[in-house]
């Protein structure tokens, strides 16, 4: 039986992920090699840390516009930004470094299954109940990470958010809901489904063969 050549856009995609899995790998050790040296206390006070502030915020500060010979009066609204913590206490870096840990161990998960899957894609091993899995996996995964980074967001806000103060910003408590996350998560588990009914019918048709 002569097997059908690989398309062109399998290839790609494969040395793609091959390519994404093989740096974040990588990411992956930087991230565990740095927590290592939070728990052992290497960085102290001195850290400075940039993350993301986990509500949208008011810039309470008018600005002029000028255009067409008008001067217009503008202000910034609900922005998202990042926050800077001078000299990061120490236990706050954990907490921070704990955070990405997680996130970052999903995110392998999920690297880790799609390339199982496109490497069976590549091999033209297709309708199988492992490739089903692999879906299953990927949105399980996403869903988990959807759960989350909503309950981080609302954790940060209370710890931090309703307790920092600025001069001219005005914290807003709306949270971000993350919603393309759960719409994948959902999108993928229903391709599992589809893959499912894939393989049945191929089933069938060997049993009629």
């Amino acid at each position: 039986m002569k097997t059908s050549k690989t398309p062109l856009s399998i290839k790609i995609i494969y040395w793609a992920t091959q390519v994404i899995f093989g740096l974040f790998l990588l990411v992956c050790l930087a991230i565990i090699v740095f927590n290592v040296l939070l728990f052992t206390d290497f960085f102290g006070n001195d850290l400075q840390l940039h993350t993301r502030f986990p509500v949208k915020v008011n810039i309470l500060e008018e600005g002029n516009l000028y255009l067409n010979d008008m001067n217009i009066k503008v202000e910034l609204v609900e922005g998202i930004t990042k926050i800077h913590f001078f000299n990061t206490p120490l236990f706050l870096a954990r907490w921070f470094g704990s955070a990405l840990i997680i996130v970052a161990s999903i995110l392998m998960y999920i690297l880790f299954s799609f390339r199982k899957f496109v490497i069976n894609v590549r091999r033209q091993v297709i309708f199988v109940e492992e490739n089903i899995q692999h879906l299953k996996n990927i949105a399980y995964a996403l869903f988990f990470l959807w759960i989350f980074t909503i309950v981080y967001v609302r954790i940060m806000y209370q710890a931090i958010g309703s307790r920092v103060e600025f001069k001219h910003v005005e914290i807003l408590q709306d949270y971000p809901n993350f919603a393309g996350l759960l719409m994948l998560a959902l999108f993928i588990w229903v391709l599992s489904h589809i893959f499912l009914t894939g393989v049945k019918l191929q089933e069938e048709q060997n049993l009629t063969v």
